[in-house]
């Protein structure tokens, strides 16, 4: 490439720059406001505004309402400090519409005079998946873990699968901001479809008891079948003990 004459190089450079997905522009930080003095075609489909109304404008017109103004100052202080940096924010095309932007700036010092070498890559995609991801997690926790009003003062719920020392924590976390907020005085605890392989989950049942107690809610445990309570007698903490009966119509009978 180097046998090749200037203007060719250049055109071939231009060439790749514009073909690339990545949208890349330079600023030149001597000039007032240290605008765009350069800016690949990849910008210009990102962004929807022509190189025409890119030039000479520094970066900051892409950024909206909701751009994150922590980000803004990262991304400020790194310039103002002359250094490196990769950061994504939430930055807005020319008909309004948001995408997220992977912004990387590199500092360049050519002799005196020092630019900035900027890329931006649309990582929108990976945005909306991952938003995607934790609302279906939202939703796979709320239908493990359901609780149900059933009166002013009492609520329920079931427990359906093996439960887990991770899921023991989500449940007794879920209680604690239900009762938190609803203010009941009794939580039904349903382990008719609840199965365990290995240890009771008698350890458990008790911590969420111990918690809910603190708070001044009275936990009683339904489901008990004889299997259950041979396991739970095998598993009882010694000066513990829960609350049980075989089926929910029992404790609502004794709520009473």
């Amino acid at each position: 490439m180097k046998n090749l004459a200037q203007s060719i190089q250049t055109q071939l450079l231009e060439a790749m720059l514009d073909g690339s997905r990545v949208a890349t522009l330079v600023t030149d930080a001597s000039q007032p406001d240290n605008p765009i003095i350069y800016a690949n075609r990849t910008l210009e489909k990102m962004t929807g505004y022509p190189l025409s109304e890119t030039i000479g404008r520094n970066c900051r017109f892409l950024q909206g309402e909701d751009t994150d103004p922590f980000a803004v100052k990262q991304l400020r202080d790194a310039i103002q400090a002359q250094e490196s940096i990769t950061i994504t924010l939430k930055n807005y095309r020319k008909d309004g519409t948001e995408f997220w932007n992977r912004l990387s700036i590199e500092p360049l010092q050519i002799e005196d005079h020092l630019f900035f070498i900027g890329t931006q890559t649309n990582v929108s995609v990976e945005y909306r998946q991952r938003d995607k991801l934790s609302s279906k997690e939202i939703e796979i926790e709320q239908l493990m873990l359901p609780i149900m009003r059933i009166q002013d003062n009492l609520a329920a719920v079931s427990l359906i699968g093996e439960m887990s020392v991770q899921r023991f924590n989500l449940l007794t976390q879920k209680l604690c901001e239900f009762v938190q907020h609803h203010g009941v005085d009794h939580i039904i605890l349903d382990i008719t479809g609840l199965f365990w392989n290995h240890e009771s989950p008698m350890t458990g049942l008790l911590a969420i008891q111990d918690v809910l107690k603190l708070m001044g809610t009275q936990l009683y445990v339904t489901g008990i079948s004889p299997k259950v309570a041979q396991s739970f007698i095998n598993g009882q903490v010694t000066g513990q003990q829960l609350i049980t009966f075989s089926n929910i119509r029992q404790a609502i009978d004794q709520i009473k």
